[in-house]
């Protein structure tokens, strides 16, 4: 599934910052644009325009976001459309495009104890303004309790310390250090929060792909569950998004889905969105080695030439598996290992 990350003031406005985010594997950037009113607060984020700029510049999808601190029980039923006018404003001054996403933060304390009827207000203004992806973002005490659960079907919830969110969202923001860079990350589900289509937020469906033959090493690309069963219903725990694990098998579930079987003879997905194969297996052509290695004579690799450190460059001319185990072949006809972490490809 795809992260997401929300920056504010207190993040950098560089490309190198939004370059880095996206080379950590962020899928899209939600800047915090405004807060309160023309007639209240009247905030922007002065760091806004160039955070949009770079993120953009660097390929990432963005949106926008409002700190909400309306109440009309004591400032008049026109307050939060006041704050929905004051967000749209600076949506259309900053470029905000209606098709990309944009979200009111609900989770103030000068809120009403139920704000429901003031999130809806100022909801049904931004989407009049031709805004139609329009996102509730809360904590999750508040969703089903303060704010009524049938308010919006774009919900982006925040959770922190646990291993699932309990809840049905659309995206669920889970730390406010990913990737121990100090900004908040979020998951996507199934990618839905950049995407719009004819006024409908749509999970634009494609078959799943999975690993069907044994990988022997991979990599989460996203935080995954480990489980007792292959029909994955006894967690044990979750694992972080670059977590390695040594598999020694593939199985099935009843429904015929493929499930991997580690090492310590658990079960995690085999869904190719989830994990990534440790090990080269097509031609990468050429390689540079990252973590010292040697070159084998054989293909058993018992007959060890010398090791090479890293920066060494190696041209290949084949990728074979042996034993189960993928190895390449260098254009001097030895054989060195096509473990990722010790060598990447020259692109």
């Amino acid at each position: 599934m795809p992260e997401f990350n929300d920056v504010a003031v207190y993040q950098p406005t560089s490309t190198a910052y939004f370059k880095k985010l996206k080379s950590y594997g962020s899928s899209g950037v939600l800047v915090k644009l405004t807060q309160g009113s023309a007639g209240g607060t009247a905030y922007v984020n002065v760091s806004a325009k160039a955070q949009l700029t770079s993120a953009r510049a660097v390929g990432l999808p963005v949106g926008a976001y409002h700190y909400l601190t309306c109440n009309s029980s004591r400032y008049g039923a026109g307050d939060p459309v006041s704050e929905a006018q004051w967000f749209v404003k600076h949506l259309k001054s900053h470029g905000i495009k209606e098709t990309e996403p944009v979200v009111v933060d609900v989770e103030d304390g000068s809120l009403m104890t139920n704000p429901t009827k003031d999130v809806k207000a100022f909801v049904e203004y931004v989407e009049s303004q031709g805004y139609k992806n329009t996102w509730v973002y809360t904590m999750g005490s508040w969703y089903g309790s303060r704010l009524s659960a049938s308010l919006s079907k774009r919900w982006w919830i925040a959770w922190y310390g646990i291993s699932k969110l309990p809840i049905s969202a659309k995206a669920w923001q889970y730390t406010d250090n990913w990737k121990r860079i100090g900004v908040d990350g979020s998951i996507d589900y199934n990618g839905v929060m950049f995407k719009y289509d004819d006024g409908k937020v749509t999970a634009k469906t494609k078959k799943a792909s999975y690993y069907s033959w044994n990988p022997k090493l991979v990599q989460a690309l996203t935080p995954i569950g480990i489980y007792k069963d292959v029909e994955f219903k006894h967690r044990v725990r979750y694992f972080k998004a670059g977590t390695q694990f040594k598999i020694k098998s593939v199985a099935k579930s009843k429904a015929g889905t493929p499930r991997l079987v580690t090492e310590s003879g658990f079960y995690i997905t085999a869904n190719r969105e989830n994990v990534r194969n440790w090990y080269y297996v097509t031609n990468p052509k050429s390689v540079t080695i990252i973590k010292a290695t040697y070159l084998y004579k054989d293909k058993d690799r018992t007959q060890h030439i010398r090791k090479y450190g890293k920066g060494t460059v190696f041209t290949i001319i084949d990728v074979i598996n042996w034993g189960g185990i993928w190895e390449l072949k260098t254009e001097s006809e030895f054989y060195m290992t096509a473990n990722k972490d010790y060598v990447k490809i020259n692109n």
